[in-house]
This record gives structure tokens, C-alpha cells and sequence, in this order.
């Protein structure tokens, strides 16, 4: 067995320290970045609040494209990473502009700390009782788990009570499977990002005419996903709710 010579294992040590110092050099220019990024980001937050604008500062569409974007321009990035990275920035950046408050399910939780971090208040509750926050609350966004057979909460919306809920969002933004963990919801209407993804909820003889595909169903109803983008205020038959829209990277 050949071992290293002392001379060897010298010159390895000296490339390590190398490589170590290329990357404390990398990670101060990050600090200087990020600094430098979160600062415009608070003028941007100051320049609102001095034009009057104190709304919802959540924008999913931006932020979707914001990751797109950076992928196009490095597709050596690892993309989870990416997405890590950059909702970390992102929600720094909202909860400087007045936070938010997430709402979640105990099964969702993970998905809602991944989406928003620890810059925002996370709150437990049962899906019934986030929906309900979600229309209440200004700033307030629900984070329930992907539906499937055994998650009802989306027949809730077919309820005029919850009028004007959507879903806006998804967690994980990268998701191989096509299928998040968890959807995110609002009081708000969903915007376009381009490759977007429509929930649609109603009578199962209904949503037939839609065509898509059936995620689910409770009795009468049931859940389909189309891959396109349904405004608001598109028309549909009676019965038929939009539950929401959402893209991923």
C-alpha cells in the first residue's frame, strides 16, 4: 500500500487552505450582497408606505419568476437550493413590510416553514379554522396539505363564506413530481405566471365539461386540475368554484 509522502500531503493541505479561502472570500461578497439586496428592498417597502400603500405585499407570480429567471441565468444552480435561498430573502423581505401570519395544519407545518421561515408568525389550527383566518386576515395565508382522499378542507370553499379564498401558491415551489406538498391560500385573487395550474371544485357531472384531471372527490364533488390559467372573474357553470391557481418553477 503506497502512502502519501509528507511532501504530498503538504501541498493537499496548502490547496484546502486555498479552496477555504476562495470560499470565505465567496461568502463575504454574499454578506455584501444580501445587505445590499435587503436594503433596496427597504426602500421599496418605504417608498409604498409613503404612496399610501399598506396592502398585501405577498406577490407569488414575482416570486415564481424572479426563480425562473435566475435558473435560465445559471442552470448549474441546484434548484431546491435556489428556491431555499431565495424565499429566505423574500420572506426577510415581507415581514420587514409588516409580516405575515401563517396559518397551517400540523401536517402542513414543514411546507409552511419552508415556504416562509421563521420571519413570519406560524399558528396551528385545524383546516376549517385557517380558512376562516384566511378571509379574516388582512396579511393572513393558509397553508394546507396537497388534497387527496383523505383532505376535505376544499370542499369548505365551495361555501359563500369563504368567497374570495384562493389558492396562490404551492410548497415546494420545485417539485419533480409535478405535485406540491401543500397549497397556500389568501384572500386575494391568484395571478398569472405562466404555467400555471387551475383548481377547479363543483358537482362531478359539472366539472366533466372541463375535462383536466380528477385529484380527488367528497360525495357529490370533486376536485380537478387544468393546466392553464382561469381569471377570477372567467365564467363558469353554476355550482363551479374556482378554488385557486398556482405554478411551479
Amino acid at each position: 500500500m503506497n502512502m502519501p509522502t509528507p511532501l504530498l500531503k503538504t501541498a493537499q493541505l496548502a490547496d484546502m487552505a486555498a479552496l477555504r479561502d476562495a470560499i470565505d472570500a465567496i461568502d463575504g461578497e454574499l454578506a455584501r450582497l444580501i445587505a445590499q439586496r435587503s436594503g433596496l428592498a427597504r426602500a421599496i417597502a418605504a417608498a409604498k408606505q409613503a404612496e399610501g400603500e399598506t396592502g398585501f405585499g405577498w406577490r407569488p407570480a414575482r416570486e415564481i419568476e424572479i426563480l425562473r429567471k435566475l435558473l435560465a441565468r445559471q442552470p448549474d444552480l441546484d434548484p431546491s437550493l435556489a428556491a431555499a435561498v431565495w424565499r429566505a430573502l423574500i420572506s426577510a423581505n415581507l415581514a420587514a413590510q409588516g409580516g405575515l401570519d401563517i396559518v397551517t395544519t400540523l401536517e402542513a407545518a414543514p411546507w409552511a416553514r419552508l415556504a416562509f421561515g421563521a420571519a413570519s408568525e406560524t399558528r396551528i389550527l385545524s383546516a376549517a379554522e385557517a380558512l376562516v383566518a384566511a378571509k379574516q386576515g388582512a396579511r393572513t395565508i393558509a397553508c394546507l396539505p396537497w388534497p387527496d382522499a383523505g383532505t376535505g378542507w376544499w370542499v369548505d370553499l365551495l361555501d359563500a363564506s369563504l368567497s374570495g379564498v384562493h389558492v396562490c401558491a404551492a410548497s415546494p415551489q420545485i417539485a419533480q413530481s409535478g405535485v406540491p406538498e401543500a397549497l397556500l391560500l389568501a384572500h386575494r385573487a391568484p395571478e398569472a405566471s405562466g404555467k400555471d395550474t387551475t383548481l377547479l371544485a363543483g358537482p362531478c357531472d359539472v366539472l366533466t365539461a372541463y375535462g383536466g384531471l380528477e385529484i380527488t372527490r367528497q360525495g357529490p364533488y370533486s376536485l380537478v386540475q387544468l393546466s392553464s390559467f382561469f381569471d377570477q372573474d372567467a365564467t363558469l357553470a353554476a355550482g363551479v368554484r374556482l378554488v385557486g391557481c398556482f405554478a411551479l418553477v
